[in-house]
């Protein structure tokens, strides 16, 4: 099995668990990881970024002699310096330094594997080339929508491009230089044990940063179009749109909303069954920013929760009317009568639906499955 050296932008960072996931899911199949995180932020309170946080390294532990000997080894590339003279990122020198960093840590690895399409791409890229080794890259959200830096010539330079749902594999397959492949973030569906049957509160979940793709300001006005001062609702998550969201709830007299803060992976498995849905009213925000595949739902649907989400990208996949309800983003109406339709069916109804969802994710998104698909993919280059 290949070696791979994955270049993680930031590490570990909590939002961003499907990185923890992936490395350790490749792992298990007998692939030797190596994380390069370009930074480090404080630790994360979780197992599984504990254990990577102990085999990770960062590209400015390299000294510049044994820089100048990775550059001075590597064989004449045209298409390093092609790629190297066409990206508007960064200085020529600056990318190559930077390229040779990794190169030096990923020395004996056969393949480099970057998350999100930006600065670590870019590095990947040319450390793969400084290597001879094969490259890869997996897009995201706000790295291919909102901010693209050289989208297109990084997908001409990679070897092996993946898109985490099919409006992104259909974006990138005419620009694509190598393979163009569709690998959905799995889950460890073992994780996140199925929601009791037993009768519920009235109570809904929310789960994201606090920033205006995720839409939670629709579901707060939805919220109130419904006036049922027995319906509450869980606000998991921090941003900056905190407090504006906070101000918006009580002027809208929405008692029954309660912002928890964040809350690592391990709350949801404890405390999901004490929800009868997971709401996602996630829309595209005016920068381009927006969600491609959130793992929160596929976790809540894992529990066997009903998931009501917004019919945008990778969601559309995920939700159907047989584990839910899709809703039109920005639309408090179409939100409304999604939860009053929730609210409306019977135990046995709701167990149905979060029986089906369970099923759809271990059928498609069970992190095992998604991992093999990847392997397969990079043994194959």
């Amino acid at each position: 099995m290949k070696s791979i050296a994955y270049v993680i932008p930031s590490f570990p960072v909590l939002s961003e668990t499907f990185v923890v996931n992936e490395m350790s899911a490749m792992a298990g199949l007998g692939h030797r990881i190596l994380p390069i995180a370009l930074e480090t932020c404080p630790q994360v309170d979780n197992d599984l970024h504990r254990h990577w946080m102990r085999h990770m390294v960062t590209p400015w532990n390299t000294d510049a002699l044994s820089l100048g000997a990775e550059l001075i080894k590597s064989p004449f590339r045209p298409s390093l310096w092609q790629f190297l003279a066409r990206q508007s990122g960064f200085s020529i020198g600056g990318l190559l330094l930077l390229g040779a960093r990794i190169a030096a840590q990923a020395k004996g690895c056969d393949h480099i594997h970057a998350h999100f399409a930006q600065h670590s791409a870019a590095a990947a890229i040319v450390a793969a080339r400084l290597l001879g080794v094969t490259v890869s890259f997996v897009g995201h959200g706000a790295d291919v929508y909102r901010s693209p830096a050289d989208l297109e010539l990084k997908l001409r330079h990679s070897d092996l491009s993946i898109a985490v749902c099919r409006e992104m594999r259909e974006m990138f397959s005419p620009h694509c230089g190598g393979i163009t492949a569709l690998v959905p973030c799995g889950i460890d569906t073992r994780k996140f044990g199925c929601t009791s049957a037993a009768q519920k509160p009235k109570r809904l979940l929310f789960v994201g940063r606090l920033v205006e793709k995720k839409g939670l300001d629709t579901l707060l006005m939805a919220m109130a179009l419904i006036a049922d001062p027995d319906l509450e609702l869980d606000v998991v998550g921090e941003g900056p749109l905190k407090q504006q969201w906070q101000s918006l709830a009580g002027a809208m007299g929405l008692t029954g909303v309660r912002f928890l803060g964040a809350r690592p992976q391990s709350w949801l498995a404890r405390e999901g069954g004490n929800y009868l849905a997971m709401v996602a009213p996630y829309r595209v925000a005016r920068d381009g920013d927006r969600d491609t595949g959130p793992l929160i739902c596929k976790e809540a649907m894992a529990m066997g929760l009903p998931v009501i989400a917004s019919s945008l990208m990778g969601l559309k996949e995920l939700v159907s009317s047989r584990t839910g309800f899709r809703v039109r983003p920005d639309d408090p109406q179409a939100l409304k009568r999604a939860i009053r339709g929730l609210l409306n069916l019977s135990e046995a109804q709701r167990t149905k639906l979060g029986l089906k969802g369970r099923e759809r994710v271990r059928r498609h998104y069970e992190l095992k499955h998604q991992a093999r698909r990847l392997s397969s993919l990079v043994e194959a280059l």
